[in-house]
């Protein structure tokens, strides 16, 4: 269920993007009670999934969608097979019932897309720090990143966090 989740998110966009993005989208979302479930670790560049990493491998090397190099980004859009698959499993009872459950995470995933890259690397970093106190977890992402405690970018982070995860 995975892979019909993950590519109509993907068709929801004209395109993502990077992996990066698609990464902390994808661990934002699922702070907002999004099943989907990957596994996660603390990288570099913030929260991480193999798993995430290697269905995208998997849907592009069956041409559900494609992935183009520009630069040292991944690109990411649905194909027009991948949008026939889709159309195809939603005419299924399965696929109606999935189709509704991820309805409500589309706007989330449009809006995240639209995020600028470092604040979303940063919201999902926070996310990640976060156990009780959200200060402690802006201080951790401060000190991870080494970005000042003052800086706008952090402040709008934080917020963009808070807007996914629970209290």
């Amino acid at each position: 269920m995975r892979d019909y989740w993950l590519a109509k998110l993907i068709s929801s966009v004209k395109e993502v993007d990077s992996r990066k993005r698609l990464q902390k989208s994808i661990y934002l979302l699922q702070q907002a009670d999004c099943p989907l479930r990957f596994s996660y670790i603390l990288h570099y560049y913030g929260p991480y999934s193999f798993e995430l990493a290697s269905l995208i491998d998997q849907l592009d090397s069956v041409e559900i969608i494609k992935e183009t190099r520009e630069g040292s980004a991944y690109k990411s859009r649905i194909t027009t097979l991948g949008k026939k698959v889709i159309k195809n499993f939603e005419k299924t009872e399965a696929g109606a019932k999935a189709k509704e459950a991820v309805k409500s995470f589309i706007p989330k995933f449009v809006e995240l897309n639209k995020q600028d890259q470092w604040q979303l690397e940063l919201a999902a970093t926070i996310a990640y720090f976060k156990e009780d106190d959200w200060a402690e977890a802006e201080k951790q992402t401060a000190t991870f990143k080494r970005a000042a405690l003052n800086d706008i970018n952090l402040k709008r982070a934080v917020e963009l966090a808070r807007s996914f995860k629970p209290a």
